[in-house]
């Protein structure tokens, strides 16, 4: 079943992404290759996470993005984040611990509306007991506030080798820190 529900999501941002006419504007006419930085606070709802006895609904988080723009319409990123809580989830029958992770996720952003992208990528969980691989697929809308500084919604679902999944949601704070003259 989850696998039917991630396939039903790309088939469902792929058609969103290519139905959409592309818009001439004039920010593409005039781009420049840029930098862009990114602070993100967070939460993360794991379905599976345990506290003790207790299932654990959502863990905040602290992240980071570097974000470089090749072109009007796509991005490289580095996305990281530290889940500010210790959880453990069901592997096979026994309790995996996960004790304060940190991922980090290199992504290609396709930004298909002025401030709107999908992103996807592979990413890594660094933490003490175990490593973990996972894919990384997301949305981020941003609401310009100057021509620098950006606030943006992001949503993202990471799936940890088949071990556990993760959604997270995060409100950022975008800064332009280099543009290319």
């Amino acid at each position: 079943m989850r696998h039917f529900l991630i396939f039903l999501g790309f088939y469902f941002f792929s058609n969103l992404v290519w139905a959409q006419e592309l818009e001439e504007e004039t920010h593409e006419e005039e781009f420049s290759p840029q930098v862009r930085v990114a602070l993100i606070m967070g939460n993360a709802h794991v379905p599976q996470a345990l506290e003790g006895d207790k299932k654990v609904a959502v863990i905040p988080s602290w992240g980071f993005d570097v974000d470089y723009f090749f072109n009007p319409r796509w991005s490289v990123a580095l996305q990281a984040d530290i889940k500010l809580q210790s959880f453990e989830v069901e592997n096979e029958g026994a309790l995996l611990e996960r004790s304060y992770p940190i991922s980090l996720a290199p992504v290609l952003h396709y930004h298909f509306k002025r401030h709107w992208s999908l992103y996807a990528g592979p990413g890594w969980e660094y933490e003490r007991n175990e490593n973990l691989f996972f894919w990384k697929l997301g949305t981020e809308y941003s609401f310009e506030i100057t021509e620098d500084f950006e606030i943006a919604l992001n949503l993202s679902y990471e799936n940890k080798q088949e071990i556990y999944d993760s959604w997270n949601f995060g409100i950022a704070f975008n800064k332009r820190l280099w543009v290319k003259d």
